[in-house]
């Protein structure tokens, strides 16, 4: 027997509470009754018992904050990662910084300044994926500083690292922490020259900074493996999970949206890289491993398609998912300072 489709009623009724959400949202903070108001609506149609714990389910298993697996640390292909993470917390002159969010979270980003003068007004600001902290962008931070001479910043998104927080954002309250981090480069240093780089649900975030309004300082975005939107990606994992429950994706993202709101305090459909970019200034690059089977590189077309700024794109054949710098470093390199280089030849500038 073929899968059993879902019953069209149901796809109605889901789609038009999610409506009605988007226009709560819209106009007001959703608060618990609304949520439980919104459940409740979709769950006449569509089981309550089934939807709402298949959404908990992916709930837990997707927005809950969990920590870097090092099972697979020992994988030749892992190593630069390996190397990169020593870097950042064996380095002499790494500061901690911290700051506190609008919401009153306190959020951590490790500094560690240029070695040379020159470097001094040049910042890298890098961002971390999901499950992990910011020295998993070790090794990115280490080119900038060491190869180009600049300042690097490498926050921990909240929920990870040395950040307050108990849910895992996708880049929508992160956005935010971001540029408050901004902020505080250019209060130390108002000349400051700034680029983001950020690797999965990192690229997420730089992404949607970019889509905000920010000072003319910030330079350029380079985004690595960034996903389009997170309810896109949330259907792809959840449609490549083996153990899954018998809910069709249709029905479970509206009410994972609710469940998110109820308990994390915000609308995943907001979390929209895609969004940004189609409104973002900022000059950006797209890269994307062509063998990524975690965030398909059909995402990263779908940005570079809609994004209005000066923009540049590679693919990496035979690179899976943020391992574009480790399969061809010299040619990942080489493509981010060709786009720096033509953003503002300022930010290429190799003292050494």
């Amino acid at each position: 027997m073929g899968k059993k489709k879902p019953d069209k009623r149901y796809i109605k009724a889901a789609k038009k509470a999610a409506k009605r959400l988007s226009k709560k949202t819209s106009k007001k903070r959703f608060g618990a009754l609304d949520a439980l108001e919104f459940i409740g609506e979709t769950g006449i149609y569509a089981g309550t018992g089934a939807i709402l714990g298949a959404a908990n389910y992916f709930y837990d298993f997707s927005m809950k904050p969990v920590k870097h697996d090092d099972s697979a640390d020992g994988d030749p292909s892992e190593q630069p990662y390996v190397r990169g993470r020593i870097w950042m917390n064996e380095h002499p002159l790494r500061q901690d910084w911290y700051k506190m969010s609008e919401d009153r979270l306190r959020i951590h980003a490790n500094f560690i300044p240029s070695p040379v003068p020159e470097g001094d007004h040049r910042y890298a600001i890098c961002v971390h994926g999901y499950s992990d902290t910011s020295e998993s962008v070790g090794q990115y931070a280490q080119v900038y500083r060491d190869k180009y001479g600049m300042n690097v910043l490498l926050p921990d998104l909240r929920g990870h690292g040395g950040s307050e927080g108990t849910y895992v954002g996708y880049g929508y309250h992160d956005r935010l922490d971001l540029i408050i981090w901004i902020d505080e480069i250019l209060q130390r240093d108002p000349h400051a020259l700034i680029i983001l780089h950020g690797i999965s649900m990192g690229a997420a975030t730089v992404m949607m900074t970019t889509g905000e309004r920010l000072p003319s300082n910030v330079k350029a975005c380079i985004e690595d493996a960034g996903y389009s939107t997170a309810i896109d990606e949330f259907i792809e994992v959840y449609n490549n999970l083996e153990d899954k429950p018998p809910v069709p994706p249709e029905i479970l993202m509206p009410s994972l949206r609710a469940i998110g709101l109820f308990r994390a305090g915000y609308d995943l459909e907001k979390a929209s890289p895609l969004d940004a970019v189609r409104r973002s200034k900022t000059p950006t690059l797209f890269i994307h491993g062509e063998a990524d089977t975690f965030i398909p590189c059909s995402m990263m077309n779908t940005l570079f398609e809609a994004a209005v700024c000066e923009k540049m794109c590679m693919l990496v054949p035979g690179a899976a998912h943020v391992m574009s710098v480790v399969v061809d470093p010299e040619g990942y390199w080489n493509k981010v300072d060709s786009f720096l280089s033509l953003v503002d030849p300022a930010l290429t500038v190799r003292p050494f």
